[in-house]
């Protein structure tokens, strides 16, 4: 029996143009139309209209970089909850962080009738998934902006958390501040970014010394910690990372460098990871509702099949809380005591 793939194959076009051009869900350029036509004519595939419309598979598909750490684990946690108690399955794909494998499993997906497909952290080119919103299956971003594409999305307030961090630091007495950024080409990682910056252009007397390596492992961590000391030495007085995995990775090499946490050095992470309060000492983070973005994600997809189809897209910032532990030193006092020292002399 021929199937929409095998004339997707022989015209060589994505699977979703092939439906588009069937169900008329969007508007395909007349040539590729006619070449997907004649296509199917001399296959001999026969089309049932509006097959996907009318049915209901009772699967979602999940498409993540990684289940490593516990960040994409614990969203994976809250849709499953989710789905679970509205009767979905859930198909689960990672990439890698891999362009390539994030279109080939968009295009798997297609081929395999999920009713919606929930998104985290797309990295490659947003093109395929457009052609997947196109053929008519609901999508919804998490932890993930993307640009001129209308889907529902569900984000957490990156650049705000990083100002809150910039102002607590500052609030501590802390002006020199080494940042280990998270990759560029992340969504998150540049909103913290802008947030500690944009505080910086504020407080002229607030610097950041960025590092000159970023990631999101702890190995990162480590290794940005280790290349600055050897080059510059220690000159801040607390660290930024752009989360808690990399924090710990920086406090592996402040340790073999015998430098001391509060006391020789401040450290603040991101996301209030698992192991986060079992650190030495306890590390201060910000805490991102994670089960919560994931279980709204799914509810959000589940209201889209289940009929809510209209234009409008909801875009949903979840708040974060700063969890204070024992990893940053408030130095204020002891500066302005020096300050009055100087002032006197």
């Amino acid at each position: 029996m021929v199937t929409i793939n095998d004339v997707a194959k022989k015209a060589k076009v994505s699977i979703a143009t092939v439906s588009r051009v069937f169900n008329n869900t969007a508007k395909v350029a007349e040539s590729t139309r006619k070449k997907i036509l004649k296509t199917a004519k001399d296959l001999g595939y026969k089309h049932i209209p509006n097959s996907r419309v009318r049915s209901s598979f009772k699967t979602i598909g999940l498409i993540t970089p990684t289940f490593r750490g516990n960040h994409y684990g614990e969203i994976f946690m809250g849709i499953e909850d989710c789905a679970f108690k509205n009767g979905y399955d859930i198909i689960v794909a990672t990439t890698q962080r891999i362009p390539e494998k994030e279109e080939r499993v968009i295009e798997d997906y297609f081929k395999r009738k999920v009713d919606g497909v929930l998104i985290c952290s797309l990295k490659g080119n947003e093109y395929f998934l457009n052609e997947l919103i196109n053929s008519g299956i609901p999508v919804v971003s998490i932890d993930n902006k993307i640009s001129d594409i209308k889907v529902d999305s569900i984000n957490i307030d990156n650049y705000n958390a990083a100002y809150e961090i910039s102002k607590y630091l500052y609030r501590k007495g802390h002006r020199q501040i080494f940042f280990i950024p998270g990759p560029g080409d992340y969504y998150s990682s540049r909103e913290r970014k802008d947030g500690l910056y944009n505080f910086c252009l504020k407080h002229r007397d607030f610097k950041v010394i960025e590092s000159e390596m970023e990631g999101f492992e702890p190995l990162n961590g480590y290794k940005a910690m280790k290349n600055h000391l050897e080059r510059y030495g220690k000159n801040f007085t607390a660290i930024f990372s752009i989360n808690d995995h990399v924090a710990m990775g920086a406090m592996k090499a402040l340790s073999e460098n015998n430098i001391k946490i509060p006391d020789d050095v401040s450290i603040i992470g991101f996301d209030n990871s698992l192991f986060a309060e079992c650190t030495v000492p306890p590390l201060t983070t910000v805490f991102q509702p994670r089960n919560e973005m994931g279980f709204t994600a799914a509810q959000l997809l589940i209201e889209r099949l289940n009929g809510n189809k209209t234009g409008v897209h909801r875009n949903i910032l979840l708040p974060t809380d700063l969890i204070e532990r024992d990893s940053v030193k408030d130095i204020s006092k002891s500066k302005v005591r020096c300050e009055n020292v100087l002032q006197r002399d």
